[in-house]
């Protein structure tokens, strides 16, 4: 009775010690920021992680279990292996992401020539909710440094330009001495 117990509650005590959240985590806004529309510039980012945001139209499954979602107006999607359902509790990506506008942090990666994130937790998608603004605004008064001022050159006053130093000069090396 007591290993039973034990199975059964382990698992359940220590989901939130792992990390498996329901919610979407904050993302680190430091990445770039691209819309799903922009192809070439998430290609050129392949290999990198990024947050690319935008809205999402068709989504499905395949036979093996394997969850797609596209973007309107983009050839940019998310893909999500059945091996890697188990953290999304709420539901499959297909069905959770689907006709929602949303920004996803990953690493792109191109596949047949389409660029693509692999999702593997509920935490990389944040849903944008109706009104509101994606990527949001840059505030100076949450934090972020003010643009500064471009500084302003002075002009050098036109002094006499001083004649370069002579090199100094130094006594010849007889090469005879060191090679014998």
């Amino acid at each position: 009775m007591h290993t039973l117990l034990t199975r059964l509650l382990l698992p359940v005590l220590f989901l939130p010690a792992a990390g498996l959240s329901l919610r979407a985590q904050e993302l680190d806004l430091s990445l770039p920021i691209l819309e799903a529309s922009q192809t070439e510039e998430i290609k050129a980012k392949d290999g990198q992680k990024i947050i690319v945001h935008g809205s999402t139209e068709r989504s499905g499954k395949s036979g093996s279990g394997t969850n797609f979602v596209n973007f309107k107006g983009a050839e940019f999607y998310l893909i999500t292996f059945k091996s890697d359902l188990a953290p999304f509790a709420e539901g499959e990506p297909s069905d959770l992401y689907a006709n929602k506008r949303i920004a996803v942090v990953g690493v792109v990666s191109l596949y047949q020539g389409k660029p693509q994130i692999k999702l593997t937790s509920p935490d990389q998608v944040k849903i944008i909710a109706e009104g509101e603004v994606f990527p949001p605004k840059k505030d100076a008064a949450a934090g972020e440094k003010p643009a500064e001022k471009p500084v302003e050159v002075a002009e050098a006053k036109s002094a006499p330009e001083a004649a370069p130093a002579a090199p100094k000069e130094s006594a010849p090396v007889d090469w005879r001495r060191y090679f014998k």
